[in-house]
């Protein structure tokens, strides 16, 4: 399949090379596959252009308008990696002018509600295979840890907690997405406090779902990247720190220094597989089962937008 990129910046093709052992572009991705080549880039940035093609290879056409490469490629799979702002025309041009099956798109999905709409009703219509690019949904140790909380290894889950930095709609939609993808759909959710900064929430947040509650923090101050989550057991925790890239599981024993008193101590740490975040995204989208997945994302992506609307009101 023919397979193109839009937005040659961080993630579409600058977070690693061709020799990288980390697969964390979509560039890399495309190269990686055996189900893809990749063809095309699209920019409005000529500079970020010629730094991707000297990358990813030469032979690959360069374009600053995405109708003109979408008329003169053929595409089969596209990645969208541009600012949210630009989604909304981006995917009307793919629905409206063009049979592309398989898309991702990095979150946030669109703008406003209105947005939303709109592509809603293009995607019932024209049925493509689409992504949103909720990583940690499609991580393999995120996924054993889900299989634990079904399995009960650890008993029932009693709450979780999370931190992160950037805006609610922002690095905040990564934690709502995988408190759905671990626990079942946020059936409510509310904002103990919270300020607007730069078009964005910022504050502490209750949400309840269909097994625990728990609570999301965020902040804007901080300049590193942080994204937290902890998950109380009966019989254990669960840490997923330093984004995603290092998850521990903590079981209750007996203490040796305690009498009669149960401490957590390391029972097992997972593979770092978020290291081919953009891999594993783009093998769930070749899979005949995303469909389902994709729904998921659209509901949640309406949910955030909602909850996002109400708080800027």
């Amino acid at each position: 399949m023919n397979a193109a990129v839009i937005g040659c910046g961080n993630i579409g093709g600058f977070y690693d090379t061709p020799s990288s052992d980390a697969i964390l572009t979509h560039a890399h991705a495309f190269l990686d596959s055996s189900k893809t080549k990749l063809i095309a880039c699209c920019d409005t940035n000529e500079k970020n252009l010629e730094k991707f093609r000297t990358i990813w290879g030469k032979d690959i056409y360069a374009y600053t308008s995405v109708r003109e490469m979408l008329q003169n490629e053929k595409i089969d799979v596209v990645a969208i990696a541009t600012n949210t702002a630009s989604h909304y025309e981006i995917l009307q041009e793919i629905l409206t002018n063009t049979k592309i099956k398989h898309i991702i798109c990095e979150k946030p999905f669109v703008s406003n509600l209105d947005e939303y709409e709109k592509i809603y009703a293009l995607i019932e219509e024209k049925n493509p295979n689409l992504l949103i690019n909720f990583i940690r949904c499609f991580d393999p140790s995120i996924n054993k840890i889900k299989k634990l909380i079904e399995e009960e290894k650890l008993g029932k889950v009693l709450c979780f907690s999370s931190r992160v930095n950037k805006g609610l709609y922002h690095n905040g939609s990564h934690v709502l997405s995988l408190v759905e993808h671990l626990f079942g759909e946020i059936t409510d959710f509310k904002a103990m406090n919270a300020t607007i900064f730069e078009d964005d929430a910022y504050g502490s947040f209750w949400m309840h779902t269909k097994t625990p509650d728990g609570v999301l923090t965020n902040f804007h101050e901080s300049e590193y990247s942080l994204f937290e989550m902890e998950i109380i057991f009966e019989k254990g925790v669960v840490k997923i720190h330093k984004s995603g890239f290092d998850i521990k599981t903590y079981i209750a024993k007996e203490s040796k220094k305690v009498k009669g008193i149960k401490e957590l101590i390391l029972y097992k740490e997972y593979p770092n597989t978020l290291q081919y975040y953009a891999k594993n995204s783009l093998n769930f989208l070749l899979k005949k089962n995303s469909k389902e997945q994709m729904e998921s994302h659209l509901k949640l992506s309406h949910k955030l937008l909602k909850i996002k609307e109400e708080l800027l009101s």
